[in-house]
């Protein structure tokens, strides 16, 4: 099974450097593609303010990690450290000129034109970024990693989905049943419910699960997962 994944990275930090390379090689193919020097300018003023607040962003992040380290030594001695100077705010350069908002939504719309150019080859889209990487995965090996946890005394269950739509989730309540279905969950962040039986206080119940893509389970059956399920 193939994946197409979207040419702009993720990441915040990775949208940086995917817009540094884009703005800085675009004017050499700007002409070749119909996109104007205006418009060139306008992407590298994007490109300007959106890596500032990044790094304004990384910056102050890191200076409200230093004040919590110094807040945390203020309050109890750890070993031979010592308070050194008060931290301070970040100090950063001169800010770009401002721009509107939608940075990404005006860099997918110059995308299309430019993929639309009869001028337009795979190797420009390579130099700029712009090729979407595609992705195979190996769906019968895909395999649920089931975690188990009590909330207010509940088993909340909780697993990523990565490429699959939803999972199947599976319960043994040690009441003779077996496994029996929960149900197909499109959100994979779910609490159990059921209370335990009149007579019991405490249980211990196992969940499974297995991926769906599409409306077809796939891959293999996650481990069993326990937990003791206490009455309230």
């Amino acid at each position: 099974m193939s994946l197409n994944i979207s040419y702009i990275p993720s990441s915040d930090s990775d949208r940086s450097v995917w817009l540094n390379n884009f703005s800085t090689k675009i004017n050499t193919y700007a002409t070749l593609v119909g996109i104007t020097a205006a418009e060139v300018t306008a992407i590298q003023k994007d490109t300007a303010m959106y890596v500032y607040i990044i790094n304004m962003l990384e910056a102050y992040k890191q200076t409200v990690n230093n004040i919590t380290s110094y807040k945390n030594l203020l309050k109890r001695a750890v070993g031979q450290q010592h308070l050194g100077a008060i931290p301070s705010p970040p100090i950063l350069g001169t800010a770009p000129a401002t721009v509107s908002e939608g940075v990404f939504d005006r860099i997918s719309k110059l995308v299309k034109r430019i993929k639309a150019s009869t001028n337009y080859t795979e190797a420009m889209g390579n130099d700029l970024g712009i090729i979407a990487p595609t992705q195979t995965i190996d769906i019968a090996t895909m395999q649920p990693d089931l975690r188990v946890s009590l909330d207010a005394d509940r088993p909340h269950i909780k697993c990523s989905k990565g490429y699959a739509d939803a999972i199947d989730l599976y319960v043994d309540r040690k009441d003779a049943l077996g496994f029996v279905l929960i149900g197909r969950l499109l959100k994979l962040d779910y609490i159990d419910v059921v209370s335990l039986p009149a007579n019991t206080v405490l249980a211990e119940w196992d969940y499974k699960a297995r991926y769906v893509i599409g409306n077809d389970p796939v891959g293999l059956m996650s481990s069993v997962v326990s937990v003791v399920v206490k009455k309230s």
